[in-house]
């Protein structure tokens, strides 16, 4: 689920290769694993595109029940929302220590040319798509042993390669649990052999994993 690689230069990012040789417009910016990019009901102004990290969109009902969450890494466009004026359907936060390049909505939209023009019309079709696509993983469905499984199975390459850019504190919230349960929750899974959590988390054994999930188990 999880193979984008990071974007490590402007001169291999399509961002930065559209700007033709000039200064690119969007301004690089790097936040800390939990900190919060735009609150779900907020506008906002500047949207993102992520460079390497991994970003959480979270969305709750109104009387506060954690609803969905899903992930977005490199090469994701985060609060699209800011070239329309809108206000977010989520609560968009770093979830590792995220690298990005911002710019805001305004700019967005003039960056991109006039509202009839075809980049803006290819966009406006892969936003629809993306708000309509229904295979996106909810990683605070089931049991809080499955939603460990989910994220630890779905996102092994990006573990294996930085074991602790992903506090766990930040994590438990992400999956909707508080952290004592997500670390009952590694336990279990580290005694049964599926990962190793010494320093962060390991997978181990992929096809456990995916037996917990397909098993239904209860955490």
């Amino acid at each position: 689920m999880f193979s984008k690689n990071p974007v490590t230069s402007c001169e291999e990012c399509t961002l930065g290769q559209a700007a033709a040789g000039k200064r690119c417009s969007f301004a690089p910016v790097t936040v800390h694993s939990g900190a919060t990019l735009c609150a779900q009901g907020e506008r906002p102004r500047v949207v993102y595109f992520v460079k390497a990290g991994l970003v959480s969109l979270s969305a709750g009902s109104e009387g506060g029940a954690e609803l969905s969450l899903v992930l977005r890494g490199p090469t994701s466009l985060v609060c699209t929302e800011a070239m329309g004026g809108q206000t977010s359907p989520y609560e968009v936060r770093a979830l590792s220590r995220v690298r990005l390049c911002g710019l805001s909505g305004e700019e967005m939209k003039r960056w991109i040319g006039p509202l009839r023009s075809p980049a803006q019309a290819v966009l406006d079709l892969l936003l629809e798509e993306n708000r309509l696509r229904h295979d996106e993983v909810n990683f605070r469905e089931g049991s809080c042993l499955r939603r460990v499984a989910r994220f630890a199975l779905a996102y092994a390459a990006f573990l294996e390669q930085r074991p602790d850019a992903v506090r766990k504190q930040v994590l438990a919230r992400m999956l909707g649990m508080r952290p004592e349960t997500l670390s009952r929750c590694l336990t279990r899974l580290e005694r049964c052999g599926a990962i190793d959590a010494s320093h962060g988390v390991r997978v181990q054994y992929p096809r456990l994993l995916s037996s917990i999930l397909s098993a239904g188990a209860t955490g």
